[in-house]
């Protein structure tokens, strides 16, 4: 069972997540949703992140809480296709064609995150070994991708927004990480385009910004950039380029 620890009525959720530099644990109050305790577990050999990964699970103070949902975040190269032309026999050939510099990709390691709100499924992988060792604890883990949950926010944030003046207004949602971004173009409620970008660096991240914005044909004037985790100077030089910019 997820639920472990003291009975107070308050129950938590754990979040682990997955990404190159290793682990980090983050325990959320279901009851207003802040974060009650986070911890980092640094990986420098990929083939040891299993076996970090079960010690950091054994750490006494995860059974001060109860659990009422557990997830497993990875932080990995995703791809999306449409719902309706998802087939769960086609992930690996098609992951592979997207991403075809990974070797080491097995079908047991592909996963898949329905997004209802945008009728797409996100296809990414992670290793069984790892999942394995989190079912081990947590049986009922729920597997997910963080670009799902950024897109999955940003369908949230472009529902609750007013109709555009301009019925032809078309919204950029862009979140910055160290070594990646991710976008999303939106046409009112409808989904254009998705992906994330490698990218350290602000002149890479405007350069890649830029070539999408032109590559979908987005105007300068009338259509708005909404960036998350933009240094000031890219928001400077983006300027230069695209006039709504919203942070």
């Amino acid at each position: 069972m997820l639920a472990t620890g003291s009975n107070s009525l308050t129950g938590y959720r754990l979040s682990i997540r997955f990404g190159a530099d290793g682990f980090s644990f983050s325990v959320g109050s279901t009851l207003d949703g802040s974060v009650v305790q986070t911890d980092q577990f640094p990986v420098s050999n990929a083939s040891d992140a299993a076996d970090v990964l079960r010690q950091a699970l054994r750490k006494p103070y995860l059974m001060d809480y109860q659990f009422q949902s557990v997830e497993l975040v990875a932080d990995t190269q995703s791809t999306i296709v449409p719902l309706e032309h998802f087939n769960k026999s086609d992930m690996l050939a098609f992951y592979r064609l997207c991403f075809p510099s990974i070797v080491q990709c097995s079908m047991s390691d592909m996963q898949y995150q329905i997004l209802s709100p945008v009728e797409a499924v996100m296809i990414f992988r992670i290793d069984q070994d790892i999942l394995r060792v989190v079912q081990e604890c947590y049986p009922d883990v729920r597997v997910c991708c963080t670009d799902a949950q950024l897109l999955e926010r940003f369908a949230a944030m472009q529902e609750r927004h007013a109709a555009p003046a301009n019925p032809e207004q078309r919204d950029a949602y862009v979140c910055f990480g160290e070594r990646s971004f991710f976008v999303a173009v939106f046409h009112r409620s409808e989904l254009q385009y998705a992906a994330s970008q490698a990218a350290d660096n602000d002149s890479d991240r405007i350069f890649l910004l830029l070539g999408i914005w032109k590559a979908l044909d987005m105007h300068a004037q009338h259509d708005v950039c909404h960036l998350e985790g933009a240094s000031e100077e890219l928001q400077k030089t983006l300027g230069e380029y695209v006039l709504n910019i919203e942070c």
